[in-house]
């Protein structure tokens, strides 16, 4: 007679409860890796447009506006970004050229350019932007999203877009110069996701961000108001603080935000940065002496 060996019921259910418990110690690890992975190329994205924002200015004298404005019964008769400005610089030269200048960036002229997906504005731990869309209107107006903004300073962005105290504002033409604070201490990029606000209940008619890299589209119904948030952001609030809105500062990461400083430089400042050294960080000539650990 032949004896069977096999695992005992006991047996079997002792290796799959220590399976289990080594995946469940395994995955956090791996979540972590692929984060780390991913803040690392988030990193390497604002300093490559750290690089091509200082070759613009090289080739220009000039850092690039924060957007075009030219007046229009419509509203902005331009809108492109800063971001647009530089795809030369980023050695996307054929998506530069498809954009008509000449008209405004609404135009369906422009809806090629517009509508295409730039993986140097993509944050990989954003979860919305990479495929999503901002539309204006009913008529749908599509516009590729964006991960990141340019730094207007202090609120309020949608009050007086003609305010200076940032690096970037509505046909700003900001040089070295006029950091008078320091390039190393004053704020040029900053992360910002698309989706819904944390606390949408708190700001009305208003429940989601809308962060594009290619411009600030006029709001349809009001002529007068550019839009500037789609690129650019205020420091209203701390990085990712739950009452932001999309003005603000709202990274995809836990903690933390990262940054690109004038001179250049990748910084993440953490979310329960000080309020007053975060305005500080987002002037560029108001003589604050900053003295950080954050």
């Amino acid at each position: 007679m032949k004896l069977r060996h096999g695992f005992t019921l006991v047996e079997l259910l002792t290796v799959i409860a220590i399976i289990g418990v080594l995946l469940a110690l395994l995955l956090p690890a791996v979540q972590q890796a692929r984060e780390a992975a991913r803040r690392t190329s988030c990193r390497n994205n604002l300093k490559q447009l750290g690089v091509a924002l200082h070759n613009y200015q090289e080739t220009h004298g000039v850092f690039p506006f924060g957007y075009v404005y030219r007046p229009n019964p419509q509203g902005n008769g331009a809108g492109f970004s800063w971001g647009a400005m530089i795809l030369p610089q980023l050695e996307q030269t054929t998506t530069y050229e498809l954009f008509n200048w000449d008209i405004p960036l609404w135009d369906p002229a422009n809806i090629i350019p517009r509508e295409r997906r730039m993986t140097m504005f993509l944050c990989p731990s954003d979860p919305v932007s990479a495929r999503g869309f901002i539309e204006m209107g009913s008529s749908a107006e599509r516009y590729a999203m964006a991960s990141y903004a340019g730094c207007f300073g202090p609120p309020d962005l949608d009050d007086n877009q003609e305010q200076r105290d940032g690096f970037f504002s509505r046909n700003s033409s900001t040089r070295p110069r006029d950091v008078t604070d320091g390039m190393s201490f004053t704020l040029m990029l900053g992360e910002r996701v698309n989706g819904p606000f944390v606390n949408g209940a708190m700001h009305n008619n208003h429940f989601s961000f809308e962060t594009t890299w290619s411009g600030a589209i006029r709001e349809i119904t009001d002529p007068t108001d550019d839009h500037g948030h789609m690129v650019l952001f205020q420091t209203g609030h701390i990085p990712n603080n739950a009452d932001s809105d999309d003005r603000d500062v709202s990274a995809p990461h836990v903690g933390y935000a990262n940054f690109l400083l004038a001179d250049g430089a990748v910084r993440a400042l953490s979310e329960s940065i000080d309020f007053g050294l975060y305005t500080s960080y987002g002037t560029r000539a108001q003589g604050e002496v900053i003295n950080d650990d954050n």
